[in-house]
Formats: structure tokens, C-alpha cells, sequence
């Protein structure tokens, strides 16, 4: 009574007992049921895959096709007694053998000699070897043989996590399927349908967040299930259930850090790091996790509509892609380059947080990186600043035209060719110089440096009187990026909240307010004034959403509660990524007369003689 009554976990019973219950493996199906019809089946399998996707289940389904009362068939019926005795796991000809507590020489010795015999119930003797690459290297010796030249009415399947670790010489006795993990989609689908077969209620959002945490596991997926109906105690299984198992969403803690690397926020990196310490995370997949985060960010920046080179659900694919258009690919990758960084220090560091913090914190301010990548930022930063001082309301001023002042060839009394010599010395020494910052922006729009964040025709009129005096003392402020918050709402209350802002947005019909607000990232907020900051090529959305300010107070009231003044403001570029020369950029274009000049000088025209021509007349034609 007692073993009658006792609980059976979820991936028990509801473990696959026919081909057509197998999920996401049709190609393994398909060849199955197919050389069962055509009566070609082989004698050895090798099934590979991650955990949880199938193999022994389906190691057990090939044993009832073979065995059953009705077969060999493709589709077992199983009621008959070969099924069942299958299906309860005690079928006299079905052996499951653990290769990690029998994988030594003598087990495979015991299994050699017990394969030839004739089969004791059924039609066929099944071998289910799983995690087969514990096998010792004398157990597959010993299995050459058998597994080469097979007695009639035997047959192998091999099941492993780690076919890498399989020796070639047993691979190419057998037939190898590989298993897949399966989708989110199908995943979630499957936990919907158990539940409704447990009489209960599982919200769309709560499975696809366990299926996450599954990473493509059935297994995985059904004990998740099981525990968060305990813990619901016969209640619906919702989002704040899931969220009391799981924690904190892994994704939504993707999002925030990248949602702080983005506006440069290295406090509220810090802030994430501290808190997911505290509740016990382990680092390194952390960092693993933030890696695939931004390679999912990359892939959606690099090739946008290419939804199936991410695992991710429709709602998911649009969330990723609105927070990708925040970035600029090369920053992405500079990003994905510090985490691998982090990730290889993390193999022998006894400290992985502090490798996590100081690539998260250089991926966020490239001034404290000290590779060429940040030593480029640091040097394009100083530039802007070095041209904001003298440039009325802090416009990075066009490179003066370096040929006008030049003295002609005609001025110049050294004979053509000195001159010619010296022309091209002149022309490599402004190679070597860095040329003057050129503007960021969509139309050319004038960069205005801020630091951390460039803030675009916001610049006082009393500081734009005096930005041009030369004296340091009245150079305008420069605001700095902070995370001030109220009692009420702060900074990280909009960044969680902004997708469904963005949402609130569409449903109110106002698609352009919510086409150039998907790139913006909440900054700031002091209570009173709310900073967007827009990716540095998306200048032309800051005067945009300033003119629809009105619109936008209305809609952070619906949302929010609260009517703050909004500034919009542009990130500084950071260093590009991978630039093969740091130290020389493109040439200024040359004026007009400097490239005359040029072209005088590669043609071998004298200029010279032409002067000479004019000053004495018919001297020059009569000699």
C-alpha cells in the first residue's frame, strides 16, 4: 500500500512510452521508424546529446518496437506484456547498465560472454549502455568484438553526454544520432500541457521562464514544475511562484546590467554584482550568462531579423532587439572581448568577483582600460574636451585648412627640386599627426562633449557667452552622470519598467514617440528632471523627442505617476573596436589649391617658368 501511495516525480510519468511522444527529436524518429518499416535496422546505436533531451527513453521505446507482440513495429503498442514489462523496467531481455558504477574490464568481460546466449522473454536482447563514456578503455577493448560481429537477436545502444570521449574504434560500429535541445516554445507548450493534465493553472509567462531555467531540458523542465507546485500547495502556478523558486529572472538581470553599461552607470553595476552575491550566485556562470547575453546583442545588431540564430521567444527576440540598437556593434564586441577576458582569469583567480567588476566597469568607462581599445577612448575624449575650450557652446571646431597660409612656389626662391622635397617631408609629417575629432551624428550634427553622456543644444546661453573667453574658470560644467533616486521612484524603477513603457506607448498609438524612445536608456533621476540618453548615432532622435515633450510627461504620468522634465542627451562614442592603426587617421581632404599643388608635383609641371614667362616678357621665347 505504502509503495502504491508513494509519489512518482513528474518526469516519471510523464516519460515518452511511443515514438509520437518523443518532442524535438524528429530526425532521430523518422530514421528509427523508418529502418524498422524496411527491416534494416542496425545493432549498435550511438546516441549523443545534453541532458535531458531523450536517449534512454528513446533507448526504451526501440526496445519495445523490437519486442513487442506486435512487431517488430514502428509504432508498439504498448499493453501487451512485452511492452509493460518494458515500461516498469523489469523485462528478463531489457538491461540498463550504468556505466559509471560498471564500466570496468571485468563488466564488459560478464557482458561479452552473456550476449551470445538466446533470449529468456522476448523477441530480442536490448543493452542500454548510459553515460557510456565512463567506460574504461580496457571495457572497450573488450567490446570490440561483440559490438564488430554482433550474435543474432542483440543489440547495443549506447547513450552519452560526451560522444567527444567515445574511442573512434566504437563510433564506427555504430549508428550515431545526435539529440537536440529542445526549444522554448516547445517546451513551454509541453509544461502547459501537464499542467492542465494536473488540474493546474500555468501561466504562459511562468512556463516560458522555467523552460529557460531548463536550457532545453524536458527533465529539467518537469522537476521545476514539480517543486513549484508544492510550492504553490495546490494553488496556480504564477509568475510570483516561479520568481519565489527561481529568484531573480536571469534575463532581467542581463538587461540591467546592460541597461548600466549602456549610460556608463558603473554604481549601479556594482549594485547588481553585490546584490547577486548576496543571494548566493555563482560568479562564473554569471559571467557566462552575461557573455550570451551580449553575443544575443551582437547577433541582433549585426544581423537584425535573423530570429532563429537566437534561442529566444518572439517577445524576447523584440525586447533584445530594442535594447541592441543602444549600442554600436563595436562596442558590443569590446564588451564580449573584456567578459572572455574575465571568464579565462576566472580558471585560477581564488576572486572571480573582482575579475567580473573590473571588466564590467572597464566595458563601462573605457578611461579605466588600459589596451589600446581604451587608450583610444581616453585620447578621443581629451581631444573633444581640448576643442570644446576654445569653440563658443562647445562645438568641436572643423580643422583649420593648412595649405591657405602655405607659401607658392612662386614666393619661394629654392630651386624645384628642394622644393619638391620639401613638400613631401611636409606631407609625412602630417600623417603622423592626429587630426581634429569630426563630428558624430546622423546629419552631421556638431558633438558636443559631456562626460559621461554629450548633451545636444542644451548648453545655457551664458555659458555659450563664455565658452569662447579661454579662461578655464568660466569653461562650462559639465554635468555628471549620476544615480540619485526619491522615495517614490528612481533611476532603476524606469530602466525595469521602460519595455513596458514602450509597450504603453504602442498601445496608445504613438509609434513614433515609441520608435525613437526604444534606443533610449533612463540615465538619471533627481525628482524632478528625467535624462534619456540616445546611442551616439542617434542624434537626430534628441530634438525629435524634445518636441514631443508634452506627449512624453502625459505618458510617464499614465505609467509612472509622475510628470518630470525630460532632457535627452547622446552618449560619447567609444573606442573602436579592432582599429588596426590607433595612431593614424584618414588624411584632412586638401583644399583646392593644396591639391593642385599635388597634382602640379606628380605631373612634373614648373611652375616656376610660367612666372618667369610673365615678369620678362619675350625674354624667356627668345632664348
Amino acid at each position: 500500500m505504502a509503495a502504491e501511495q508513494q509519489h512518482q516525480a513528474l518526469y516519471r510519468r510523464y516519460r515518452p512510452q511511443n515514438p509520437q511522444e518523443i518532442l524535438g527529436q524528429d530526425h532521430v524518429v523518422r530514421a528509427l521508424t523508418g529502418a524498422i518499416g524496411e527491416d534494416r535496422l542496425a545493432h549498435a546505436f550511438l546516441f549523443c546529446g545534453p541532458r535531458g533531451t531523450g536517449k534512454t527513453s528513446t533507448a526504451r521505446i526501440l526496445a519495445k518496437m523490437v519486442n513487442c507482440e506486435q512487431g517488430p513495429t514502428a509504432e508498439p503498442c504498448g499493453v501487451c506484456d512485452q511492452c509493460v514489462a518494458i515500461r516498469d523496467g523489469h523485462h528478463l531481455d531489457v538491461f540498463e547498465i550504468d556505466a559509471a558504477s560498471h564500466g570496468g574490464v571485468e563488466d564488459a568481460r560478464e557482458l561479452r560472454e552473456k550476449a551470445p546466449t538466446a533470449p529468456a522473454y522476448g523477441r530480442e536482447k536490448v543493452y542500454i549502455i548510459d553515460e557510456a563514456q565512463r567506460l574504461s578503455r580496457e571495457a572497450f577493448d573488450a567490446l570490440l568484438k561483440v559490438f564488430e560481429e554482433p550474435p543474432p537477436g542483440v543489440r547495443f545502444v549506447l547513450a552519452t553526454t560526451e560522444p567527444h570521449k567515445m574511442p573512434a574504434t566504437i563510433v564506427g560500429r555504430c549508428q550515431r544520432f545526435d539529440f537536440r535541445r529542445a526549444s522554448l516554445e516547445t517546451i513551454s507548450d509541453h509544461l502547459q500541457h501537464i499542467a492542465k493534465d494536473e488540474s493546474i493553472e500555468l501561466s504562459p509567462t511562468a512556463a516560458a521562464a522555467i523552460a529557460r531555467q531548463a536550457e532545453g531540458s524536458f527533465r529539467d523542465s518537469l522537476s521545476l514544475l514539480d517543486q513549484a507546485m508544492v510550492i504553490a500547495a495546490g494553488a496556480d502556478v504564477d509568475d510570483a511562484i516561479v520568481a519565489t523558486l527561481l529568484g531573480t529572472p536571469r534575463a532581467e538581470i542581463q538587461r540591467e546590467l546592460a541597461d548600466a553599461v549602456a549610460v556608463g552607470d558603473a554604481r549601479t553595476v556594482f549594485e547588481i554584482i553585490h546584490r547577486l552575491v548576496l543571494e548566493g550566485h555563482d560568479l562564473r556562470h554569471l559571467t557566462s550568462e552575461t557573455l550570451g547575453h551580449f553575443r544575443n546583442l551582437l547577433l541582433v545588431r549585426s544581423a537584425p531579423g535573423e530570429q532563429g540564430l537566437i534561442d529566444a521567444t518572439s517577445d524576447e527576440y523584440e525586447r533584445l532587439r530594442q535594447q541592441a540598437e543602444k549600442f554600436q556593434p563595436a562596442e558590443l564586441s569590446r564588451v564580449i572581448s573584456l567578459l572572455l577576458e574575465a571568464q579565462a582569469d576566472m580558471r585560477w583567480t581564488t576572486s572571480p568577483r573582482i575579475s567580473l567588476e573590473l571588466a564590467l566597469v572597464r566595458a563601462t568607462m573605457p578611461e579605466t582600460d588600459p589596451e589600446p581599445a581604451g587608450m583610444l577612448a581616453r585620447m578621443e575624449r581629451l581631444e573633444r574636451l581640448a576643442g570644446v575650450e576654445g569653440s563658443p557652446g562647445g562645438v568641436v571646431p572643423a580643422p583649420a585648412p593648412v595649405a591657405a597660409s602655405a607659401p607658392s612656389p612662386a614666393d619661394d626662391p629654392a630651386p624645384a627640386p628642394q622644393r619638391q622635397e620639401r613638400a613631401k617631408s611636409k606631407s609625412s609629417r602630417k600623417k603622423k599627426e592626429v587630426p581634429a575629432p569630426r563630428a558624430t551624428g546622423a546629419d552631421d550634427a556638431p558633438f558636443v562633449e559631456l562626460s559621461p553622456v554629450a548633451e545636444v543644444d542644451r548648453v545655457p546661453e551664458a555659458a555659450k557667452a563664455t565658452a569662447g573667453s579661454g579662461d578655464p574658470a568660466l569653461a562650462p560644467v559639465q554635468p555628471v552622470v549620476h544615480a540619485a533616486s526619491t522615495d517614490a521612484i528612481d533611476v532603476d524603477l524606469f530602466r525595469k519598467s521602460w519595455p513596458s513603457f514602450i509597450e504603453h506607448l504602442q498601445a496608445q498609438r504613438q509609434p513614433i514617440l515609441k520608435a525613437l524612445l526604444e534606443t533610449a536608456t533612463p540615465a538619471t533621476y533627481d525628482g524632478t528632471t528625467l535624462e534619456l540618453a540616445f546611442p551616439p548615432d542617434r542624434t537626430f532622435g534628441v530634438k525629435k523627442v524634445e518636441e514631443r515633450a508634452p506627449e512624453l510627461r502625459a505618458a510617464l504620468e499614465a505609467v509612472f505617476g509622475v510628470t518630470p522634465q525630460v532632457r535627452c542627451v547622446v552618449r560619447e562614442a567609444t573606442a573602436r573596436a579592432n582599429d588596426p592603426d590607433p595612431d593614424v587617421d584618414d588624411e584632412t581632404p586638401p583644399t583646392e589649391e593644396e591639391a593642385l599643388q599635388r597634382l602640379k608635383q606628380q605631373l612634373g609641371a614648373e611652375e616656376e617658368d610660367e612666372a618667369t614667362d610673365g615678369v620678362d616678357g619675350g625674354t624667356g621665347n627668345g632664348s
